[in-house]
This record gives structure tokens, C-alpha cells and sequence, in this order.
């Protein structure tokens, strides 16, 4: 009988022991999420790939000349790094680094080419790399695009070869008339039509008037016109449908 009791005895014991474990394991997996949360953390800051200096001003170019600088990247950190990208803003600009696999505190070059064509007035551009962990780092590069009187347009259009990746495509499919906007027109007009490196299209009052520009341009490479009848991605829906939505940005 001493027995049994004594058997009892200590599986009761152990039973009370059984919750704190089961704290402990929590405790333990709480902590282990914790970690994977300051993980993605850090997968998401900013590149020990650093640009030095952050940005690069390339002077004045005349359009339709290409833009050509090299900016400097600089491995901070302490243990050894890999470039494994490099993007631009947009489709005319290309950045392509010297050296891909960087040792702590080691250089390189990236050589910033930019095409000029259809550009005017100041204009501001972005180079952002991703290293190995996903990590990023930008730098923003500008440079003014002054008047060409030997520039030769013909044969050339904002909706072919890398330009078209900005000024055509993104308007496949849209139709809406902010979404479209904001797809071919919002990089050069601004992102409410006030006007950028294009005049504002807002306040013209006239949707007869204002789709007709919209559709056949204002005869210089500056501006197209954006209908496919004149080579550009929109047909009459979509030219109607961003003319209805400026006119409202005014009402």
C-alpha cells in the first residue's frame, strides 16, 4: 500500500511540473518568433553597400546626348558583400557596377549612362542597388538637358525601344482615367497634372480641346501624340476617360 502511495505521490509531483515546461517552451518559441521578426528587420534596412555620395549631379547635356558619371560604392560593413542588382528610375537610364563582390572596406565604381532624348529643362533620376540579403541602398543623380539645334528626331519616339518601358507599356490595360494618368502622363506633367518637367494640363476647361492634345501631341518629341492613330499606346476610351479626370481635378 506504501507503495502505491509512493507511486502516486510522484506521478502527481510530476504533473505539476508539466505547466512550467510547457511555459518554458512557449517562452522559448515566443522568443524564437521574436528573433525571426528582428530578422526580417534587418533583411528589410538599408545596404552596408553605401553610394558615396549619395547623389551625383552630371552637369548640363544636350538632349539626345548621352549622359555618362560614375558614382562610388563603398562596403561599410565588416563582412564581405555582393552587388547582386542594380536598377534606375526608368528605362533610359542604366547603371552597371565595376566590381560585383566587395570585401569590408572596399570600393568600387558604378558607370551611370542616361538617355537624353525627349528630356528637357532639370531633370532627376534615382540608382538603387540590392545586395545579397535583399538589403538597399539609392542614390539620386541630376542633370540638366538644355536645347540641341542638331538633334535629330526623326525616326526616333518616346514609345520605342527603352523609352517605351516608362511611355508606352505601363498604359496597357488601364482604364481608368487616374490609372492611366498615372501610368503615361504623371512622370512628366506631375502626379495631379500641376505640371513637372511638362506644363500643368490642369484648368484647360475645354475636353474637346484637351483630348485633342492629349490625342495628337503638340508636334514636337517633347510631346507625342498618344493615340495609336499617332503611335502611341491609347486608344479614344482611355484619351477619354483622362480627359474626364483632369476636367474633374478642377471642379
Amino acid at each position: 500500500m506504501q507503495l502505491i502511495f509512493s507511486l502516486m505521490l510522484l506521478l502527481a509531483v510530476a504533473s505539476c511540473g508539466s505547466p512550467a515546461e510547457d511555459g518554458v517552451k512557449q517562452k522559448s518559441l515566443g522568443n524564437s518568433s521574436d528573433h525571426g521578426t528582428q530578422s526580417q528587420a534587418v533583411e528589410k534596412s538599408s545596404s552596408q553597400l553605401v553610394f558615396e555620395p549619395g547623389e551625383l549631379n552630371l552637369g548640363s547635356v544636350k538632349e539626345g546626348d548621352k549622359a555618362v558619371g560614375y558614382i562610388r560604392i563603398r562596403n561599410a560593413g565588416k563582412t564581405m558583400e555582393q552587388i547582386v542588382e542594380m536598377t534606375t528610375s526608368c528605362g533610359c537610364s542604366v547603371a552597371e557596377p565595376e566590381q560585383r563582390l566587395l570585401a569590408a572596406g572596399a570600393f568600387t565604381r558604378a558607370r551611370i549612362t542616361i538617355d537624353t532624348f525627349a528630356k528637357q529643362d532639370e531633370v532627376k533620376k534615382w540608382v538603387e542597388l540590392t545586395d545579397g540579403r535583399g538589403r538597399r541602398s539609392r542614390a539620386t543623380i541630376y542633370l540638366n538637358i538644355t536645347e540641341n539645334p542638331h538633334l535629330e528626331v526623326k525616326g526616333r519616339s518616346i514609345f520605342s525601344g527603352q523609352c517605351a518601358a516608362c511611355h508606352f507599356d505601363p498604359a496597357k490595360g488601364k482604364v481608368s482615367g487616374e490609372n492611366i494618368f498615372k501610368a503615361a502622363c504623371s512622370m512628366c506633367h506631375g502626379a495631379k497634372a500641376e505640371g513637372a518637367y511638362a506644363p500643368a494640363l490642369r484648368g484647360r476647361g475645354d475636353a474637346r480641346l484637351l483630348a485633342a492634345q492629349i490625342a495628337r501631341g503638340s508636334g514636337s518629341q517633347h510631346m507625342p501624340g498618344f493615340s495609336i492613330a499617332h503611335g502611341g499606346p491609347l486608344d479614344e476610351r482611355q484619351i477619354a476617360a483622362i480627359t474626364q479626370w483632369l476636367l474633374r481635378l478642377d471642379e
